[in-house]
């Protein structure tokens, strides 16, 4: 599973890196055509790892598994693709997807992930769905909510 999402993620930057490169000086820039966030990467990047999260909760994975998969989507491609807003925020955008894996894992799993979750996503910086994300963290992990 772990080789599947970095293969799409991989992907992803891959493709719009191209995109990049075959941009028009200012191209995007005050509105004027399209730029780097209306790349057509990025629906299909989204599209393709709901698909694939969808997949990996069908077949009943471990929570180690899950874990895995989570602990790449939160911390690891974030830090690893840093290309700039439009791929900033999409990377932020389908921590959602992940709402229903949460479910998936054993309080052994999610405690820490929920504690590294806290860390890198300060509340006063979360968007609404992390603070979903993080509240199912909690409640899965048994962490009390008073720290976060």
């Amino acid at each position: 599973m772990l080789d599947n999402l970095e293969a799409l993620y991989d992907g992803y930057l891959s493709e719009f890196r191209h995109l990049e490169q075959g941009r028009k000086p200012l191209e995007g820039a005050f509105g004027l055509g399209s730029g780097p966030r209306n790349y057509p990467c990025h629906d299909k990047f989204a599209q393709d790892l709901e698909r694939l999260l969808r997949d990996l909760a069908a077949r009943s994975p471990s929570s180690e598994e899950v874990s895995q998969a989570l602990n790449y989507i939160y911390f690891t491609a974030p830090a690893r693709f840093q290309a700039g807003p439009a791929v900033d925020w999409m990377l932020l955008a389908v921590h959602g997807f992940t709402l229903e894996l949460i479910g998936l894992l054993d309080a052994a799993e999610a405690a820490p992930l929920c504690r590294a979750y806290g860390s890198v996503y300060p509340r006063l910086r979360r968007l609404p769905v992390q603070n979903k994300l993080f509240a199912a963290l909690q409640k899965r992990g048994g962490t009390d909510r008073r720290k976060a």
